[in-house]
């Protein structure tokens, strides 16, 4: 089976989409499937680690920029990039600035489209279609999806890869170490809030993951080289393996959310990004972690209080954990990748 990915990465859009397509795209090789990326080479994308990991890549040349996440992008020039890409038996689209139009005439690529979307804000011409939110349901996409579309809706299928099918957290009687991560790229100074935040609670280890070309670079350097229990990475290459050693994170409302439920990590969230809130508010009305707001409505002294209120209470880390494993069992992206296989046309 050959399947084409569309979804980007850049300093505006992060590398969450890209994140997790590939994490179905290693499923699906694990199975013998074929898979290409196609990207446009904006400012941070990712097609030169994907190379570097034996994926096929396209290279799709930027048209228009936009600062909005969100906005639809000129759907024809989009596809007309794709022109020699070749034939597969999939199209995956994980893009919010693509509709139905674009979906429409990628089938001539692929027979079969899915689409991934968190948003439900426009229409889809897709075969399957997969929302991974504790806000996606039939009601929230009626009048959006064709009659034929399979959809696979909620936490149950998010796209996680094998190492969180088994990792579980301990819940210690006390914090020791604390993971502070908002996403592939933090280009709005959440990592520093954060440790401001942390500046003064001692006896606390803890890992930054900074994100790639972080522009607070040379301040978080500063601050951790007074520390010698704080450690900052701008990549990890083995994120679980990190996770398996904190006992609480510090984070955004992206991808990561779904990891730290599958493995019952406590968490303090804060959304980077508009379309992050509704699902971070019913994670948190679910009891699956702490929700604080919009980042940029967050103080790092509110940050602090939120640490502190957690550090020792054992009883409502475990509730937190308990809730957020309840949501996830980290299996999502084989059923995705069977329900691939068993509806390609050149299976049958």
């Amino acid at each position: 089976m050959k399947v084409l990915i569309r979804a980007d990465a850049s300093h505006t859009i992060g590398s969450g989409h890209i994140a997790r397509c590939l994490t179905l795209a290693h499923c699906l090789r694990k199975q013998g499937a074929q898979v290409t990326f196609a990207s446009l080479t904006l400012p941070g994308h990712r097609l030169v680690n994907l190379s570097a990991q034996g994926w096929n890549t396209c290279a799709m040349k930027p048209g228009a920029s936009t600062c909005d996440i969100e906005a639809l992008l000129p759907w024809q020039d989009d596809i007309a990039a794709l022109k020699n890409v070749g034939q597969f038996d999939w199209v995956i689209v994980d893009h919010y600035g693509l509709d139905a139009r674009w979906e429409t005439a990628a089938r001539a690529y692929a027979p079969r489209i899915m689409a991934i979307d968190d948003l439900a804000n426009r229409e889809h011409s897709a075969d399957l279609l997969l929302d991974q939110n504790l806000t996606a349901s039939a009601q929230a996409y009626a009048g959006l999806l064709t009659p034929e579309c399979n959809t696979y809706f909620g936490p149950r299928h998010a796209l996680l890869g094998s190492a969180y099918e088994a990792l579980r957290i301990s819940i210690r009687p006390h914090v020791q170490r604390v993971l502070v991560n908002f996403g592939g790229f933090d280009f709005n100074g959440n990592t520093l809030k954060a440790m401001v935040a942390l500046e003064g609670l001692t006896g606390l280890e803890v890992d930054f993951i900074a994100g790639h070309n972080n522009p607070d670079w040379a301040h978080l350097q500063a601050y951790v080289a007074t520390r010698p229990n704080w450690t900052l990475h701008s990549f990890v290459e083995d994120f679980p393996a990190l996770m398996a050693t904190a006992d609480l994170f510090i984070g955004a409302g992206g991808g990561t959310t779904w990891e730290r439920a599958a493995v019952g990590m406590p968490t303090i969230c804060l959304a980077v990004a508009h379309n992050q809130q509704a699902n971070a508010e019913l994670m948190a009305v679910a009891g699956a972690h702490v929700y604080l707001g919009e980042a940029a409505d967050v103080s790092s002294q509110a940050l602090r209080q939120s640490v502190m209120g957690l550090l020792d209470d054992v009883q409502r880390r475990h509730s937190l954990a308990e809730h957020s494993r309840q949501l996830v069992d980290g299996m999502g992206a084989l059923r995705l990748a069977w329900a691939l296989f068993a509806a390609a046309p050149s299976q049958g």
